[in-house]
């Protein structure tokens, strides 16, 4: 099962990957990029973990990028067909499932950035 065992997090852990993006902007006051996911041409938005330095990303370019995938505790604003998808944490959904969700309910699910590495 993945969850995470911080019971102060509003947050469940769900699982890490390393895909393929391409970096179409940044904020580095709020510490998050946008970026397009090459294998599926969907885009999404990054927190860029705080250790991680800003500066070594830019716009335009693609990198291989490992990150964590999150999704809210709290889901009672979430139509019912959709809860189990974000609560059921014992099912293993694939990144793409994520990154639609995102699309859908944006502030039910959070990817947060690790590692980088420019292609």
């Amino acid at each position: 099962m993945s969850a995470t065992l911080d019971q102060q997090s509003d947050w469940n852990y769900r699982l890490a990957d390393s895909r393929q993006v391409k970096i179409k902007g940044k904020n580095d006051y709020l510490h998050t990029v946008s970026a397009i996911d090459i294998l599926t041409g969907l885009s999404f938005s990054l927190q860029v973990a705080t250790a991680f330095p800003m500066q070594s990303l830019n716009v335009d370019k693609e990198y291989f990028v490992t990150f964590n995938i999150f999704t809210l505790k709290k889901v009672e604003d979430v139509p019912v067909d959709f809860v189990e998808f974000f609560a059921i944490l014992d099912v293993n959904q694939s990144t793409e499932d994520f990154i639609k969700a995102y699309w859908l309910y944006p502030k039910y699910v959070r990817f947060e950035l690790v590692e980088a590495e420019l292609l």
